[in-house]
Protein backbone atom coordinates (compact mmCIF):
# COMPACT_ATOMS: atom_id res chain seq x y z
CA UNK A 1 0.00 0.00 0.00
CA UNK A 2 1.22 3.50 -0.83
CA UNK A 3 -0.26 6.71 0.61
CA UNK A 4 0.54 10.27 -0.49
CA UNK A 5 0.58 13.21 1.93
CA UNK A 6 1.64 16.86 1.98
CA UNK A 7 4.98 17.40 3.73
CA UNK A 8 5.14 21.17 3.42
CA UNK A 9 5.74 24.11 1.12
CA UNK A 10 9.02 25.65 0.01
CA UNK A 11 9.79 29.35 0.40
CA UNK A 12 8.83 29.92 -3.25
CA UNK A 13 5.45 28.21 -2.79
CA UNK A 14 6.12 24.74 -4.20
CA UNK A 15 4.25 21.95 -2.48
CA UNK A 16 6.31 18.95 -1.38
CA UNK A 17 4.68 15.54 -1.03
CA UNK A 18 5.72 12.40 0.81
CA UNK A 19 4.84 8.79 0.08
CA UNK A 20 4.35 6.13 2.76
CA UNK A 21 4.99 2.55 1.61
CA UNK A 22 3.56 -0.22 3.83
CA UNK A 23 4.35 -3.90 3.33
CA UNK A 24 2.47 -7.04 4.39
CA UNK A 25 4.03 -6.96 7.90
CA UNK A 26 3.06 -3.32 8.43
CA UNK A 27 6.68 -2.26 8.04
CA UNK A 28 6.79 1.24 6.66
CA UNK A 29 9.06 3.45 4.55
CA UNK A 30 8.47 7.16 3.99
CA UNK A 31 10.07 8.91 1.02
CA UNK A 32 9.87 12.54 -0.02
CA UNK A 33 9.83 14.43 -3.29
CA UNK A 34 12.46 16.68 -1.73
CA UNK A 35 15.84 15.11 -2.58
CA UNK A 36 14.02 11.86 -3.36
CA UNK A 37 14.98 11.17 0.25
CA UNK A 38 14.25 8.33 2.65
CA UNK A 39 12.67 9.95 5.74
CA UNK A 40 11.65 6.89 7.76
CA UNK A 41 12.25 3.13 7.71
CA UNK A 42 10.15 1.39 10.34
CA UNK A 43 11.20 -2.25 10.69
CA UNK A 44 9.87 -5.08 12.89
CA UNK A 45 12.54 -6.39 15.28
CA UNK A 46 12.92 -9.70 17.15
CA UNK A 47 11.22 -8.18 20.23
CA UNK A 48 8.09 -7.60 18.10
CA UNK A 49 8.49 -3.83 18.23
CA UNK A 50 8.96 -1.48 15.28
CA UNK A 51 12.10 0.66 15.07
CA UNK A 52 12.73 3.55 12.72
CA UNK A 53 16.27 2.77 11.54
CA UNK A 54 16.75 5.93 9.43
CA UNK A 55 18.27 9.15 10.76
CA UNK A 56 16.48 12.31 9.72
CA UNK A 57 14.40 15.32 10.67
CA UNK A 58 10.80 16.12 11.56
CA UNK A 59 10.10 19.00 9.18
CA UNK A 60 10.63 20.01 5.57
CA UNK A 61 12.41 23.17 6.67
CA UNK A 62 15.03 21.10 8.48
CA UNK A 63 15.67 19.09 5.31
CA UNK A 64 15.92 22.31 3.31
CA UNK A 65 18.70 23.43 5.69
CA UNK A 66 20.36 19.99 5.94
CA UNK A 67 24.13 19.68 5.51
CA UNK A 68 24.34 15.93 6.21
CA UNK A 69 22.45 14.65 3.12
CA UNK A 70 20.19 12.56 5.37
CA UNK A 71 18.41 9.99 3.19
CA UNK A 72 19.04 11.91 -0.03
CA UNK A 73 19.50 10.81 -3.62
CA UNK A 74 22.92 12.12 -4.66
CA UNK A 75 24.02 13.33 -8.10
CA UNK A 76 25.00 14.36 -10.67
CA UNK A 77 28.22 12.91 -9.29
CA UNK A 78 28.27 11.33 -5.83
CA UNK A 79 31.42 11.48 -3.72
CA UNK A 80 34.48 13.60 -4.56
CA UNK A 81 35.96 15.00 -7.76
CA UNK A 82 39.53 16.22 -7.34
CA UNK A 83 40.05 19.99 -7.44
CA UNK A 84 36.55 20.47 -8.82
CA UNK A 85 37.55 19.93 -12.42
CA UNK A 86 37.81 17.38 -15.20
CA UNK A 87 38.50 17.32 -18.93
CA UNK A 88 36.14 15.52 -21.29
CA UNK A 89 36.25 15.47 -25.09
CA UNK A 90 38.89 18.18 -25.04
CA UNK A 91 36.90 20.57 -22.85
CA UNK A 92 37.83 21.35 -19.23
CA UNK A 93 34.87 21.75 -16.91
CA UNK A 94 35.06 23.61 -13.59
CA UNK A 95 32.80 22.69 -10.71
CA UNK A 96 32.04 24.26 -7.35
CA UNK A 97 34.63 23.59 -4.64
CA UNK A 98 32.55 22.64 -1.61
CA UNK A 99 34.64 20.09 0.31
CA UNK A 100 38.20 21.16 1.06
CA UNK A 101 39.85 21.50 -2.37
CA UNK A 102 37.33 19.15 -4.03
CA UNK A 103 33.76 18.90 -5.28
CA UNK A 104 31.48 16.69 -3.18
CA UNK A 105 28.09 15.16 -4.06
CA UNK A 106 27.42 17.23 -7.16
CA UNK A 107 28.39 20.66 -5.91
CA UNK A 108 26.68 23.43 -3.97
CA UNK A 109 23.21 22.35 -5.06
CA UNK A 110 23.45 18.72 -6.07
CA UNK A 111 20.45 16.44 -6.49
CA UNK A 112 20.24 16.07 -2.70
CA UNK A 113 19.03 19.69 -2.56
CA UNK A 114 16.46 19.49 -5.37
CA UNK A 115 12.72 18.99 -5.54
CA UNK A 116 11.80 15.98 -7.67
CA UNK A 117 8.47 15.46 -9.41
CA UNK A 118 6.63 12.22 -8.70
CA UNK A 119 4.12 9.80 -10.13
CA UNK A 120 2.30 7.00 -8.31
CA UNK A 121 2.11 3.79 -10.36
CA UNK A 122 0.37 0.81 -8.74
CA UNK A 123 2.97 -0.66 -6.34
CA UNK A 124 5.71 1.94 -6.92
CA UNK A 125 6.46 5.65 -7.13
CA UNK A 126 8.61 7.17 -9.86
CA UNK A 127 10.55 10.28 -8.90
CA UNK A 128 11.98 12.42 -11.71
CA UNK A 129 14.50 15.24 -11.98
CA UNK A 130 15.78 17.34 -14.89
CA UNK A 131 19.27 18.84 -14.66
CA UNK A 132 20.11 21.44 -17.32
CA UNK A 133 23.30 21.77 -19.37
CA UNK A 134 26.14 23.15 -17.19
CA UNK A 135 24.06 22.74 -14.03
CA UNK A 136 26.73 22.88 -11.30
CA UNK A 137 29.24 22.87 -14.16
CA UNK A 138 28.37 19.44 -15.64
CA UNK A 139 27.76 19.13 -19.40
CA UNK A 140 24.45 18.16 -20.95
CA UNK A 141 20.74 18.06 -20.17
CA UNK A 142 20.42 15.17 -17.74
CA UNK A 143 17.23 13.24 -16.95
CA UNK A 144 16.97 11.01 -13.89
CA UNK A 145 14.17 8.65 -12.94
CA UNK A 146 14.06 6.73 -9.65
CA UNK A 147 11.49 3.94 -9.40
CA UNK A 148 10.87 3.07 -5.74
CA UNK A 149 9.02 0.11 -4.26
CA UNK A 150 8.85 -1.53 -0.82
CA UNK A 151 7.77 -5.17 -0.68
CA UNK A 152 8.38 -7.84 1.97
CA UNK A 153 10.98 -5.74 3.73
CA UNK A 154 12.88 -4.79 0.56
CA UNK A 155 13.28 -1.14 -0.39
CA UNK A 156 14.23 -1.18 -4.07
CA UNK A 157 15.44 1.93 -5.92
CA UNK A 158 15.85 1.51 -9.69
CA UNK A 159 17.65 4.32 -11.49
CA UNK A 160 17.37 5.28 -15.15
CA UNK A 161 19.29 8.23 -16.50
CA UNK A 162 20.19 9.75 -19.85
CA UNK A 163 21.98 12.87 -21.07
CA UNK A 164 22.23 14.64 -24.44
CA UNK A 165 26.02 15.08 -24.00
CA UNK A 166 28.74 12.83 -22.68
CA UNK A 167 28.93 13.48 -18.95
CA UNK A 168 30.20 11.98 -15.69
CA UNK A 169 27.42 10.32 -13.70
CA UNK A 170 27.39 8.75 -10.26
CA UNK A 171 24.01 8.31 -8.59
CA UNK A 172 23.56 6.88 -5.10
CA UNK A 173 21.46 7.06 -1.96
CA UNK A 174 22.89 8.63 1.18
CA UNK A 175 20.67 7.17 3.88
CA UNK A 176 22.10 6.94 7.39
CA UNK A 177 21.10 3.76 9.18
CA UNK A 178 21.11 2.79 12.83
CA UNK A 179 19.71 -0.74 13.00
CA UNK A 180 19.03 -0.38 16.72
CA UNK A 181 16.73 2.54 15.89
CA UNK A 182 17.63 6.17 15.28
CA UNK A 183 18.57 8.04 18.44
CA UNK A 184 19.39 4.82 20.33
CA UNK A 185 23.15 5.19 20.60
CA UNK A 186 26.01 4.46 18.25
CA UNK A 187 26.41 1.90 15.49
CA UNK A 188 29.84 0.82 16.74
CA UNK A 189 28.66 -2.59 17.95
CA UNK A 190 26.87 -3.38 14.70
CA UNK A 191 28.40 -6.30 12.84
CA UNK A 192 29.30 -5.46 9.25
CA UNK A 193 30.14 -7.51 6.18
CA UNK A 194 31.48 -5.92 2.98
CA UNK A 195 32.00 -8.04 -0.14
CA UNK A 196 35.31 -6.48 -1.08
CA UNK A 197 38.90 -7.59 -1.54
CA UNK A 198 40.19 -4.09 -2.28
CA UNK A 199 39.57 -0.56 -1.08
CA UNK A 200 40.76 2.94 -1.91
CA UNK A 201 43.06 4.68 0.50
CA UNK A 202 42.12 8.30 1.14
CA UNK A 203 44.17 11.44 1.44
CA UNK A 204 43.67 13.93 4.27
CA UNK A 205 40.77 15.50 2.34
CA UNK A 206 39.19 12.02 1.97
CA UNK A 207 39.73 11.86 -1.79
CA UNK A 208 39.95 8.24 -2.98
CA UNK A 209 43.45 7.38 -4.14
CA UNK A 210 44.55 4.97 -6.86
CA UNK A 211 45.43 2.20 -7.21
CA UNK A 212 43.10 0.08 -5.09
CA UNK A 213 44.73 -1.63 -2.12
CA UNK A 214 44.13 -5.12 -0.73
CA UNK A 215 42.07 -5.25 2.46
CA UNK A 216 44.11 -8.24 3.64
CA UNK A 217 45.56 -7.59 7.09
CA UNK A 218 43.99 -4.13 7.39
CA UNK A 219 41.07 -2.61 9.35
CA UNK A 220 39.25 -2.54 5.98
CA UNK A 221 38.79 -6.31 5.79
CA UNK A 222 35.09 -6.97 6.36
CA UNK A 223 34.96 -10.19 4.33
CA UNK A 224 34.03 -11.91 7.58
CA UNK A 225 31.49 -9.94 9.65
CA UNK A 226 33.01 -7.94 12.48
CA UNK A 227 32.10 -5.04 14.72
CA UNK A 228 32.58 -1.61 13.21
CA UNK A 229 34.28 -0.64 16.46
CA UNK A 230 37.00 -3.26 16.02
CA UNK A 231 38.34 -1.54 12.93
CA UNK A 232 38.08 1.96 14.38
CA UNK A 233 40.10 0.89 17.42
CA UNK A 234 43.01 0.06 15.13
CA UNK A 235 43.78 3.80 15.01
CA UNK A 236 45.42 3.29 11.62
CA UNK A 237 46.49 6.39 9.72
CA UNK A 238 43.61 5.84 7.30
CA UNK A 239 41.13 5.85 10.20
CA UNK A 240 42.74 8.99 11.63
CA UNK A 241 42.60 10.76 8.24
CA UNK A 242 38.87 10.01 8.04
CA UNK A 243 38.30 11.84 11.34
CA UNK A 244 38.22 8.72 13.48
CA UNK A 245 36.29 6.21 11.42
CA UNK A 246 35.50 5.02 7.92
CA UNK A 247 34.78 7.14 4.86
CA UNK A 248 36.25 4.90 2.18
CA UNK A 249 35.41 3.39 -1.17
CA UNK A 250 35.36 -0.41 -1.45
CA UNK A 251 35.57 -2.26 -4.76
CA UNK A 252 32.78 -4.84 -4.91
CA UNK A 253 34.43 -8.24 -5.41
CA UNK A 254 31.58 -9.80 -7.38
CA UNK A 255 27.83 -9.59 -7.61
CA UNK A 256 27.18 -13.24 -6.74
CA UNK A 257 27.01 -12.14 -3.10
CA UNK A 258 25.40 -9.09 -1.50
CA UNK A 259 27.51 -5.95 -1.56
CA UNK A 260 27.22 -5.60 2.21
CA UNK A 261 25.22 -6.63 5.26
CA UNK A 262 24.93 -5.22 8.77
CA UNK A 263 23.13 -6.31 11.94
CA UNK A 264 22.03 -4.20 14.90
CA UNK A 265 23.30 -5.62 18.18
CA UNK A 266 20.22 -4.61 20.22
CA UNK A 267 17.39 -5.34 17.79
CA UNK A 268 18.78 -8.15 15.64
CA UNK A 269 17.59 -6.25 12.55
CA UNK A 270 19.77 -7.14 9.55
CA UNK A 271 20.19 -4.93 6.50
CA UNK A 272 21.38 -6.62 3.30
CA UNK A 273 22.54 -4.34 0.48
CA UNK A 274 22.54 -5.39 -3.16
CA UNK A 275 23.42 -3.40 -6.27
CA UNK A 276 24.89 -3.75 -9.74
CA UNK A 277 27.26 -0.82 -9.18
CA UNK A 278 31.04 -1.41 -8.99
CA UNK A 279 31.81 0.20 -5.64
CA UNK A 280 30.46 1.02 -2.22
CA UNK A 281 31.32 3.94 0.06
CA UNK A 282 31.19 2.98 3.72
CA UNK A 283 30.80 5.99 6.02
CA UNK A 284 30.64 5.44 9.77
CA UNK A 285 29.11 8.80 10.64
CA UNK A 286 32.37 10.36 11.81
CA UNK A 287 31.17 13.94 11.34
CA UNK A 288 27.47 13.75 12.28
CA UNK A 289 28.32 15.64 15.47
CA UNK A 290 25.53 17.20 17.57
CA UNK A 291 22.77 17.27 14.96
CA UNK A 292 19.18 17.70 16.15
CA UNK A 293 17.11 14.92 14.58
CA UNK A 294 13.66 13.40 14.66
CA UNK A 295 11.56 13.49 17.83
CA UNK A 296 13.95 15.90 19.53
CA UNK A 297 16.85 13.45 19.52
CA UNK A 298 20.44 14.62 19.21
CA UNK A 299 22.59 12.63 16.80
CA UNK A 300 26.28 12.41 17.61
CA UNK A 301 29.40 10.92 16.05
CA UNK A 302 28.90 7.28 14.92
CA UNK A 303 25.12 7.36 15.58
CA UNK A 304 24.49 6.27 11.98
CA UNK A 305 26.28 4.71 9.02
CA UNK A 306 25.89 4.88 5.26
CA UNK A 307 26.47 2.15 2.67
CA UNK A 308 26.43 4.05 -0.63
CA UNK A 309 26.52 1.84 -3.72
CA UNK A 310 28.01 3.88 -6.56
CA UNK A 311 30.67 4.32 -9.21
CA UNK A 312 34.21 5.07 -8.09
CA UNK A 313 34.93 8.56 -6.75
CA UNK A 314 36.95 10.85 -9.03
CA UNK A 315 36.83 8.24 -11.81
CA UNK A 316 36.68 11.05 -14.37
CA UNK A 317 40.25 11.99 -13.37
CA UNK A 318 41.63 8.56 -12.53
CA UNK A 319 41.99 6.22 -15.54
CA UNK A 320 42.64 3.13 -13.40
CA UNK A 321 39.11 3.35 -11.96
CA UNK A 322 36.12 1.98 -13.93
CA UNK A 323 34.80 4.53 -16.41
CA UNK A 324 31.96 6.69 -15.08
CA UNK A 325 31.25 8.65 -18.28
CA UNK A 326 27.86 8.05 -19.85
CA UNK A 327 27.51 8.55 -23.58
CA UNK A 328 25.16 11.07 -25.13
CA UNK A 329 21.71 9.61 -25.82
CA UNK A 330 22.45 6.28 -24.13
CA UNK A 331 19.99 5.09 -21.46
CA UNK A 332 21.74 3.92 -18.31
CA UNK A 333 20.31 1.75 -15.54
CA UNK A 334 21.38 0.82 -12.02
CA UNK A 335 19.73 -0.27 -8.79
CA UNK A 336 20.17 -0.32 -5.02
CA UNK A 337 18.27 -2.76 -2.80
CA UNK A 338 17.99 -2.43 0.98
CA UNK A 339 16.52 -5.66 2.36
CA UNK A 340 15.56 -5.83 6.04
CA UNK A 341 15.11 -9.02 8.04
CA UNK A 342 15.22 -10.22 11.60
Amino acid sequence: MIAKSLFGTTADGQKVFNYTFTDSRNQRVVMSEYACAILETNILARDNNFYDVTLGYDSLNEYLCDTRNFGATIGRYANRIAKGMFTLNGVTYHLAINNGPNTLHGGLKGFGKRLFSSELQDDCVIFRLHSTDLDEGFPGNFELGVKVSFTDGELLMQYEYICDKDTPANITNHNYFNLNGHGRGTILNHELFINSNNYCRGDYNLLALAPVTSVEGTPFDFRQPKRILDGILSYSQEIINARGGYDHCFEIANHDKPCAAATGDLTGITLTVNSDMPALQFYSGNMIGHTRGKNGTCYNTHDGFALECQNFPNAVNEPSFPDAIIKAGQLNKAFISYKFSC
